[in-house]
């Protein structure tokens, strides 16, 4: 199964207004081809995010990750919250799997048990809001 992380600011985050999302998407990318609990068991590349209109592409924006079961899934989640925890101003990270998008606000441990819950709930064809999956 394949999991699009992508880093945006926070509509709250005054202290982190202006930071290149790529910026944190390339430290992510980092922090999880250097996960010991993904190595071996997810395939973790890089790609340019779909530019808005009127906007040309930029530099890297999303983090692509290939999982081949649920348990690389359950670490790569327990990973990007790890990674918010570790930030001081940490931009919220939308998942999203099978077309169901996951924003996560918190970098609490209920966070990957929450991001489970509402993949499971969540079918294929479901056309969810972003902001209606938001997990802190």
């Amino acid at each position: 199964m394949e999991v699009r992380l992508t880093c945006v600011e926070g509509a709250n985050d005054k202290e982190a207004r202006g930071t290149d999302p790529a910026d944190h998407a390339m430290s992510l990318y980092r922090w999880l081809v250097m996960d010991p609990e993904l190595r071996g068991r997810a395939k973790v590349s890089t790609a340019p995010a779909q530019p808005g209109q009127g906007r040309m592409g930029g530099p890297l924006e999303v983090v692509n990750v290939v999982v081949s079961n649920t348990i690389a899934l359950g670490s790569l989640l327990v990973a990007v919250a790890a990674w918010r925890g570790s930030r001081s101003s940490p931009p919220e990270v939308r998942l999203e799997r099978d077309g169901v998008t996951v924003t996560v606000q918190g970098a609490s441990p209920e966070v990957v048990e929450q991001i489970l819950k509402a993949w499971d709930t969540a079918g294929p064809d479901d056309n969810h809001d972003p902001d209606q999956g938001n997990v802190e």
